[in-house]
């Protein structure tokens, strides 16, 4: 398995709640600031290895009894997973491998541009599946920086929109 599919699979492995395919999963590497990639040796890996799924976070934040019970008083039925605290994706995780090769919907808003995201800070020697997933998620988020929804227009301010016309610079730049 090439260098940028073991990660994405281990991304969709690990998160199936948050990444459910390639194109997902390459946004989360390559696009959003301080999500724990690092650039080594040319490739772009987790900084530190940590084993935690979203196992962890949804038996956290699973229902107990009396919330349970709170939620009945009202007339609400929780779902399966709020109660057993299970990943409402947990199908997704065994097909991570097969999915790391699949674009897909962002189906969110992109990160903010920033010169810091780990897309701009690619080394020159970068491997060239991640030379090729570089220019994979340019060409996503390209059109999605250049045309922001309502709802980024409105939360706007300059420094976001110096960060947007010169992350613009940068991602033409890969696309060409």
């Amino acid at each position: 398995m090439d260098p940028v599919s073991a990660t994405l699979a281990g991304l969709i492995g690990r998160y199936p709640c948050a990444y459910s395919n390639r194109t997902q999963a390459l946004h989360q590497a390559l696009i959003v600031l301080g999500n724990g990639m690092v650039w080594r040796h040319g490739l772009l890996v987790d900084r530190a290895g940590d084993p935690r799924d979203c196992r962890d976070i949804h038996q956290r934040s699973r229902l107990t009894a009396a919330e349970t019970k709170l939620y009945a008083a009202a007339g609400i039925t929780p779902s399966t997973e709020q109660i057993t605290g299970a990943c409402p994706a947990e199908p997704v995780r065994a097909r991570a491998a097969e999915l790391a090769h699949e674009p897909g919907p962002l189906d969110r808003e992109p990160y903010p541009p920033s010169l810091q995201i780990p897309l701009f800070l690619m080394p020159a020697d970068a491997d060239p599946h991640w030379q090729h997933a570089a220019r994979e998620t340019a060409a996503v988020v390209a059109p999605l920086w250049q045309q922001p929804s309502v709802a980024v227009l409105a939360t706007e301010n300059e420094y976001t929109a110096h960060q947007r016309t010169a992350a613009l610079e940068r991602i033409a730049a890969l696309l060409t």
